[in-house]
């Protein structure tokens, strides 16, 4: 006996879901392989060699206490832009030989990063009032540039790049995350001669912060961002004490607060936590996530 055909309408409801299936497979993939900055680029040709200059214009417009005149910024765009676009002929993935240290790599990446979130503030500025306005932290992997062949999210720039090639912690201190909570920009660019004394005052300025690391009897309240990059923290620190992220801590407080009133200071982390850092109780605050606006804007009804 021959079998019977399924009717025409049949087979094409049965084609559907693996019609379906197959798209929204090939759709998360090519997601993933976006917000990973896994995706290649075309490389452009470059007018000239590789420089800092426009940048540092820029951030002419970063002040003292680290807040930002994102509306002058916004008045030197095509600087910025400049900049920006002088990122997809170079980068320390395709000319090794424009960045041939270590320390060359690592600040282009983090002026990189830096340059890409100033743009992206910009360009929703002045309506943006924090980068968590698009949903699901879309501001980090919502938008890639092409960068030295690459296209490259500020999500990618940061996992895949920064913390994969780099183990350093203290370049969480150093970048820009458009949040008056986080770290901010100093006024400078990073410099490869420079690079580490300048990690260091990231990371000092961001732990005399009473915000970020304060104390309360036998409590220290700290940052989220301790908590978030803690594994980081803990393997940069030597074997027998990387039991507990104050470790860190300890290293870059100040050991007086002439300049930072009220800030927490090594002496008092001892005395307050024991000289093992194990008497403490320790609690992750909430980042502020408001832009770190120099401009006194009215709140948006």
């Amino acid at each position: 006996m021959r079998a019977v055909d399924a009717p025409p309408s049949l087979a094409r409801r049965l084609r559907m879901p693996a019609v379906l299936f197959a798209v929204t497979a090939l759709a998360v993939a090519t997601t993933a392989l976006y917000v990973q900055g896994l995706l290649p680029a075309s490389v452009p040709s470059a007018s000239e060699p590789f420089h800092y200059n426009g940048y540092a214009q820029v951030l002419r417009h970063v002040k003292a206490d680290g807040d930002v005149d994102f509306a002058s910024v916004g008045h030197e765009r095509k600087v910025l832009d400049g900049f920006v676009e002088s990122l997809a002929s170079f980068s320390p993935h395709n000319r090794p030989d424009v960045f041939p240290t270590p320390e060359d790599a690592l600040a282009y990446w983090l002026n990189a990063y830096n340059a890409l979130v100033l743009q992206q503030v910009v360009d929703g500025y002045p309506y943006l009032e924090s980068v968590r306005q698009p949903w699901l932290g879309r501001f980090f992997w919502g938008r890639a540039w092409p960068v030295g062949g690459e296209r490259l999210t500020l999500w990618a720039l940061e996992n895949r790049v920064l913390r994969t090639e780099y183990a350093d912690p203290r370049i969480h201190f150093a970048l820009f995350q458009g949040a008056r909570g986080g770290p901010r920009l100093d006024g400078a660019h990073f410099q490869p001669e420079y690079l580490d004394a300048q990690l260091n005052d990231a990371s000092r300025r961001f732990m005399a912060d009473k915000h970020h690391v304060d104390l309360d009897g036998d409590t220290v309240h700290l940052a989220l961002l301790f908590d978030t990059y803690r594994d980081d923290f803990l393997r940069a620190l030597p074997e027998g004490r990387r039991g507990s992220v104050l470790q860190f801590v300890w290293a870059f407080l100040p050991d007086t607060c002439d300049e930072r009133p009220g800030c927490a200071t090594r002496s008092d982390l001892d005395r307050a936590c024991g000289p093992k850092l194990d008497r403490c109780k320790i609690v992750f605050e909430q980042e502020d996530w408001t832009l770190p606006d120099a401009a006194a804007r009215e709140p948006r009804p």
